[in-house]
C-alpha cells in the first residue's frame, strides 16, 4: 500500500479496521488472535498521531496504542490505568482518589494539585483538549482506541503537550447494525452495566448511543468507632452521536457526552509521623520518642497511625468527590480528491467539588475543601493533502477557558484559640489562545523522507486571586478571641486592580520539529528527530495565604528534545520490536515543590534522558507475549530546597525504571475459545516533589493481574473472571510533606486486590 492510498483511506474504513481488535505494533493484544490473522493484521494498525490515518509502523513517533477491546480484556476502563500498558508513563492522583490527576511521561510532570494549572502532558478525548487535571480521571466506555504519544507534540496537538499526550478515541457510528451489553460484579459490592447500539437509520444517516454506570462500596477501611469506609465508586455516563452524509464529500458528526460522578465518600490518606533530625532533615519519628510534646511517637495532635497497611485509616472526617462534564462536539469532514478539511468545534462545561481530611487521623485537625467551575470553547480548522512527493498539514486553532475555583484550608481543632483560622483562596482565571500550525513530509527517495513542522501560539492568561483569613482567632464559635483582627481578613490580592499587568501574561511561543525517516524495507523504520516544545507561563495559587506577589507568576518552559528510534517487524511479522532513546534539554522547566501547606511551581533548568523498548511476539498459534521497559535519568539544577539549600534534584514522579508485560494463551474448549492471561507492571522508586527527601519518597512496587475468559463466537457471548493486584500490594501514589504544620506525612495509595466477573453479549 503506497503512502498516497494510506493517506486517503476513509475514516470509516479505518474505524472498521481498528474495531477488529488489532494487535498494536508496540503492545500486545488483550486477547488472542489466530496466528495467520495476527500476522496479517499487524501491518494494518491505524493511528492518527499525525492528524491523519497511518499505519502505526510508518509513524516516526514513540507510540503505545491499544484498542478498546484490548483495554477491556485487561479490565482497564479508567484513564489512570493506561500507565499499566505504557512504559515510561505514570498517571496518578496527587490528592487522594480521583482529584488532581497528572499524566507523567518520561519524567516530565507538573504535579501541582491547584485546579487552574495545566499539565505538560495533555489529555484529549476525540480531538478535544481536557484543560483541568480534575477532569483527567475518568471512566471510558465504548472506546475505539487510546494512543499514548511520547515526546513533544506541540506542532500538531499544541496545547500543553511539551512532554507528550494521551488521546482517547470513541467508537464512531457505522452503516452496519452494532450493539452489545455487558454486566459485571466484583469485590466491595462493585457492579457495572455498559452497552451501545448503533447503525444506519436512513440513507446517509448513522447513529450510535452508548453508556456506562458503575457503583462500588468504599475500599479504604475506617477503623474508627462507627467509622465509614471511603473511596466509593459512583459514575454514570452517556454519549450520543449522529453522523450525516451532507454531500458525497462532506460528513458531519455531532457528539454529545455527559458524564457524572455523583457525590460519594472520598479520602483519606495514610499518616506517618516525621520530624527534623539534628541536621535539620526529615526523618521518621520512633515510637518511643516524643518529638512534639504530644506523647511518644505522636504528631502535633497526639496521634500515631499504627495500622499495618495502606488500605485503612483511623479518621474522623469523611470527604467527598463530585464531578460533572457536559461536552457537545461538532466534527465536519470534507474529502476532496487530494485534500481533506476538518473542522472541530467543542464546548465543555466541567464542575468539580471536593473535600478531604488532610490530617488522616481521628482529630479533626485539618480539612481541605476545593471547587472548580470551568467553561471551555475550542475551534480547530485543519487541512490535509498531498502534492506529488509532499504530504502536508496546515491549520488554525482557537481556545478560550474561563474558570473559577475556591481553595480552602480549615483547622477546626484549633477552634476558640488564637491560632484558629480558615484561609480561603478565591481564584478566577481566563485563558485565550490562538495558534497557527503546519507540517510537511517530503519523500526524498523511496527509502528516505523528511518531516518539518512549526506552530506559533499566542496565549493571554489573566488571574484574579484573593486570600482571606476567616474565623481568625475564633474558630467556629464567634468572636475574635484575643487577636486584633476582625474576620474576614484580606491577606492577599493579586489582580489587575492591585498589581496591574503582573496579573496578566501575554506571550507568543513557537514549537516545531525536524525528522528523518529511513525505511530500507517494508519491515523496518528508523527515525531521528529534533523537536522544540513549549508550555505557557502561569500563576501559582495561594492555598496557604503565605505566597508573595513575587512568587505568584512563573515563566514559560522550553524543551529541546532529541530522539532516535526504530520499529522492526521480524520473523515473518510474528515479532515486533520497537526501541527509542531520547535526550531533553530543558530551560525554565516548571517544577513543583510542596512543603507545609503551600505548593509552588518554579522555573529550573535541567535535562532528562533515557530509553524505551517494547516487544510484541506471537511465538506459536494462540500464544501472545508482550513486554515493555523504560529507563530514565533526570536532573533539575539549583533547586532552592527547604532543608538543604540549593541542590540538584531528580524530577517529580520520575522512576528510574518502569516495566510492563502480558502473556495470553488461547485454545479451543468445546464449541468456544478459552483465553488465560497474566499481566504485570512495575514502577520504580521516585519522589513526589523536587524536594528529594525521605519525606517525599515513594517506594517502587510490582503489581500483577490474571484474567480468564470463555468466548462463544457464534452466540456473541463472552464470560470472564479476573483478579487485579493479585498480591494485594500497597502501591504508593503520592506523598505530602506536612511536617511543619502537623508533624506528619500523608500518603495516597492505589486500589487493593480486586476480583470480578462479567458477561458480555454482542448482537
Amino acid at each position: 500500500m503506497d503512502k498516497k492510498s494510506r493517506l486517503f483511506t476513509t475514516v470509516r474504513r479505518n474505524a472498521q479496521i481498528i474495531s477488529l481488535g488489532l494487535a498494536t505494533g508496540c503492545m500486545a493484544s488483550g486477547y488472542a488472535l489466530a496466528e495467520g490473522a495476527s500476522r496479517l493484521l499487524m501491518d494494518e494498525v491505524v493511528v492518527t498521531a499525525q492528524k491523519r490515518a497511518q499505519n502505526i509502523n510508518d509513524v516516526g513517533i514513540s507510540i503505545t496504542a491499544r484498542t478498546g477491546e484490548q483495554m477491556r480484556s485487561m479490565g482497564i476502563v479508567d484513564s489512570k490505568d493506561i500507565a499499566k500498558i505504557a512504559p515510561g508513563v505514570v498517571f496518578d492522583s496527587t490528592a487522594s482518589g480521583g482529584a488532581a490527576v497528572n499524566l507523567t511521561i518520561r519524567g516530565v510532570s507538573q504535579s501541582d494539585f491547584s485546579p487552574t494549572q495545566e499539565s505538560p502532558n495533555s489529555i484529549y478525548i476525540d480531538d478535544v483538549y481536557i484543560a483541568s487535571s480534575n477532569a483527567a480521571a475518568f471512566t471510558f466506555y465504548d472506546l475505539d482506541r487510546v494512543e499514548v504519544l511520547r515526546g513533544p507534540q506541540g506542532t500538531l496537538f499544541g496545547r500543553a503537550s511539551s512532554g507528550g499526550l494521551a488521546h482517547f478515541i470513541s467508537k464512531k457510528p457505522s452503516d452496519e447494525f452494532e450493539a452489545y451489553f455487558e454486566a459485571g460484579y466484583g469485590r466491595f459490592n462493585s457492579y457495572h452495566l455498559e452497552g451501545a447500539i448503533g447503525g444506519a437509520v436512513s440513507d446517509g444517516v448513522r447513529v450510535r448511543l452508548s453508556g456506562r454506570t458503575e457503583r462500588a462500596d468504599g475500599w479504604w477501611k475506617n477503623v474508627a468507632q462507627d467509622g465509614i469506609d471511603t473511596f466509593e465508586k459512583k459514575f454514570f455516563g452517556v454519549r450520543g452521536q449522529v453522523e450525516v452524509d451532507l454531500t458525497e464529500e462532506l460528513v458531519a458528526n455531532l457528539t454529545i457526552s455527559f458524564d457524572k460522578k455523583p457525590r460519594h465518600r472520598e479520602g483519606t490518606y495514610k499518616q506517618e509521623v516525621f520530624a527534623l533530625d539534628g541536621n535539620g532533615l526529615p526523618t521518621p519519628v520512633a515510637a518511643d520518642f516524643d518529638a512534639y510534646g504530644a506523647g511518644a511517637g505522636n504528631d502535633f495532635t497526639g496521634y500515631r497511625d499504627t495500622l499495618p497497611d495502606g488500605q485503612a485509616g483511623n479518621f474522623d472526617n469523611i470527604g467527598f468527590l463530585e464531578t460533572e462534564r457536559f461536552a457537545p462536539t461538532l466534527n465536519l469532514q470534507w474529502q476532496g480528491e487530494n485534500v481533506s478539511i476538518t473542522s472541530i468545534t467543542n464546548y465543555t462545561k466541567f464542575k468539580f467539588s471536593y473535600l478531604e481530611d488532610c490530617d488522616g487521623g481521628p482529630t479533626d485537625y485539618c480539612n481541605f475543601p476545593i471547587s472548580q467551575n470551568l467553561d471551555q470553547f475550542s475551534q480547530e480548522l485543519r487541512a490535509n493533502g498531498q502534492s506529488g512527493a509532499v504530504i502536508w498539514t496546515a491549520g488554525l486553532y482557537y481556545m478560550n477557558i474561563d474558570q473559577k475555583a475556591g481553595i480552602n484550608f480549615e483547622f477546626p481543632s484549633l477552634s476558640g484559640t488564637d491560632f484558629a483560622f480558615s484561609d480561603f483562596n478565591a481564584v478566577s482565571q481566563k485563558v485565550e489562545s490562538y495558534a497557527a500550525f503546519g507540517q510537511l513530509e517530503i519523500e526524498l527517495t523511496e527509502q528516505l523522507s523528511a518531516t518539518g513542522g512549526i506552530r506559533y501560539t499566542r496565549d493571554t492568561k489573566t488571574i484574579d486571586s484573593k486570600v482571606f483569613f476567616r474565623e481568625l482567632g475564633n474558630g467556629y464559635s464567634g468572636g475574635v478571641g484575643t487577636t486584633i483582627f476582625t474576620p474576614p481578613l484580606s491577606v492577599y490580592d493579586y489582580s489587575t486592580a492591585t498589581v496591574g499587568d503582573q496579573a496578566k501574561s501575554v506571550e507568543g511561543m513557537w514549537s516545531g520539529k525536524l525528522q528523518l525517516d529511513y525505511t530500507p524495507d517494508e519491515d523496518t523504520l528508523i527515525f531521528m528527530s529534533a523537536s522544540r516544545g513549549v508550555k505557557a507561563p502561569g500563576f501559582n495559587t495561594n492555598v496557604s495565604g503565605n505566597l508573595t506577589n513575587a512568587e505568584t507568576p512563573f515563566r514559560s518552559e522550553i524543551v529541546y528534545a532529541y530522539e532516535l528510534g526504530s520499529k522492526l517487524s521480524l520473523l515473518d511479522k510474528t515479532l515486533q520490536l520497537n526501541t527509542s532513546a531520547f535526550y531533553y534539554d530543558y530551560s525554565r522547566f516548571q517544577g513543583f515543590a510542596f512543603n507545609g501547606l503551600q505548593g509552588v511551581v518554579g522555573n529550573y533548568d535541567g535535562y532528562f534522558y533515557g530509553a524505551e523498548m517494547e516487544v510484541l511476539a506471537y511465538p506459536t498459534e494462540g500464544l501472545l507475549i508482550s513486554f515493555g521497559a523504560s529507563y530514565l535519568k533526570s536532573k533539575l539544577r539549583d533547586i532552592p530546597t527547604t532543608y538543604s539549600g540549593l541542590q540538584d534534584q531528580e524530577s517529580i514522579l520520575a522512576p528510574r525504571w518502569t516495566l510492563n508485560g502480558l502473556v495470553n494463551q488461547s485454545f479451543e474448549v468445546g464449541s468456544g475459545q478459552m483465553a488465560v492471561q497474566w499481566s504485570f507492571d512495575f514502577v520504580d522508586d521516585r519522589y513526589a516533589s523536587i524536594e528529594n527527601t525521605p519525606a517525599t519518597f515513594l517506594k517502587g512496587s510490582f503489581v500483577h493481574n490474571v484474567r480468564v475468559s470463555y468466548t462463544l463466537e457464534d452466540e456473541g457471548l463472552e464470560f470472564a473472571a479476573f483478579v487485579n493486584n493479585v498480591s494485594d500490594v500497597d502501591r504508593e501514589n503520592f506523598v505530602f510533606d506536612l511536617i511543619a504544620t502537623g508533624g506528619y506525612l500523608l500518603k495516597s495509595y492505589s486500589k487493593p486486590r480486586w476480583w470480578g466477573v462479567s458477561i458480555r453479549k454482542n448482537f
